[in-house]
């Protein structure tokens, strides 16, 4: 654009270059300050010469899968109380959205006047707001819990739970669309057949804990995925360990799993199972289809949806689970108390969990290991001889 004008419908700008490019092609939309409580952005934009253009109400620009078909973005805001309170970025809506962006997710970011930084958009810290298109059907994208997808025919509309960016900081909004990563919601079936019951949206930790062969994700999960009800026919019990193969000594300090005098449920702990369970194997002799007599052995049998990394999780895991299974929102920290079994709230409820003990590949001593009661949610140390429960889970 060569020269400032003053224009009173949507703003179209579409570059054919790049719309011809099978890259990410990013959309920008640069709004000004002055947000309206509860109506469409209606502020100043600023292109080439710097010098303010009034706009109307939305802006239509092109992104990569969309071709020659302009998209349109309505930001909306929305006042908060405060001392004193402030508007906020709260919803951007995108329409006209073709049926050439299938099966792709659209990445919204919002920047201030003075860095290439993304400010943060909601959550506190996510700055970026992924929505999927599921053949024209909007839901979230990875990252993106602590917002609402509205969806309709080739339109969705963002919303942020809780809305962190300040209207007066937002002067430029970009889109883009790339393709889908893959994104779970508790309770969703996971790729493995199982249920994922735990989200982190930031990852924990599980490239150290796949040490053995391999994080298969690196360095970073965000899921875990619990073994279906049957998962190995019944549900099964078995003892913690059953010594080296040739001493059957079922008292035995696992090395390379600290011995724990409470249970460790922390951030540490999640991502760490399979780590433990491969050094117990290491101890107790093969796994397989028929030597799979053992806790940790048997989850690490366990092939469900072809995948290969079933664990023993820890306690830390064991817990979540357990407040998944009773319909408890997860805490790390907390140990699982309230709900009832089973519970539908998060989606366990056909996951068919007993009422009964479940086993950890968390150790206390050579004598002992973790395990977790799902019908009261207490953890205890008891003898590794002791049979009870397995479920194995996984992280990805």
């Amino acid at each position: 654009m060569s020269e400032d004008f003053y224009h009173d419908d949507p703003v179209e700008e579409v570059s054919k270059t790049k719309v011809r490019s099978k890259l990410f092609t990013t959309a920008f939309v640069v709004i000004g300050s002055i947000f309206f409580f509860q109506s469409t952005l209606a502020g100043n934009i600023s292109l080439n010469s710097g010098r303010g253009i009034e706009f109307g109400q939305s802006v239509s620009q092109a992104v990569a899968c969309s071709g020659e078909t302009s998209l349109t973005l309505t930001p909306r805001s929305t006042f908060v109380n405060g001392s004193p309170g402030a508007h906020y970025l709260q919803t951007v809506t995108v329409s006209n959205i073709p049926t050439s962006c299938y099966g792709d997710d659209f990445t919204i970011n919002a920047f201030n006047d003075s860095s290439s930084t993304p400010l943060a958009l909601f959550n506190s810290t996510s700055t970026s707001a992924v929505i999927y298109n599921n053949a024209g059907t909007f839901s979230r994208g990875i990252g993106s819990t602590g917002m609402t997808v509205a969806s309709s025919s080739g339109t969705f509309t963002a919303t942020f739970t809780v809305p962190v960016a300040q209207s007066s900081n937002v002067f430029k909004l970009t889109i883009q669309s790339g393709a889908h990563t893959p994104y779970y919601n508790v309770g969703d079936r996971g790729p493995g057949g199982g249920f994922v019951y735990y989200v982190n949206d930031a990852g924990f930790d599980c490239g150290a804990t796949y040490s053995a062969t391999g994080s298969p994700t690196g360095a970073k999960c965000n899921y875990l995925e619990v073994a279906p009800s049957g998962w190995n026919g019944i549900e099964v019990q078995k003892k913690w360990a059953t010594g080296t193969v040739s001493s059957g000594n079922t008292i035995l300090d696992v090395s390379g799993i600290p011995n724990e005098s409470s249970a460790n449920n922390s951030p540490s702990g999640v991502g760490l199972g399979y780590k433990n369970s491969n050094a117990i194997v290491a101890q107790n002799g093969a796994y397989n289809a028929s030597s799979n007599n053992y806790a940790a052995g048997a989850a690490r049998a366990y092939a469900g949806g072809s995948k290969s990394d079933w664990y023993l999780p820890t306690t830390a895991e064991l817990n979540l689970l357990c407040q998944w299974a009773r319909g408890v929102a997860p805490s790390v920290t907390t140990v699982c108390s309230g709900g009832s079994i089973n519970s539908a709230t998060y989606g366990a409820g056909t996951a068919g969990f007993a009422g009964d003990y479940y086993w950890s590949s968390s150790e206390g001593s050579a004598n002992d290991a973790w395990f977790q009661n799902f019908s009261q949610g207490v953890q205890y140390l008891d003898g590794k001889s002791g049979t009870t429960y397995v479920r194995p889970v996984r992280a990805f």
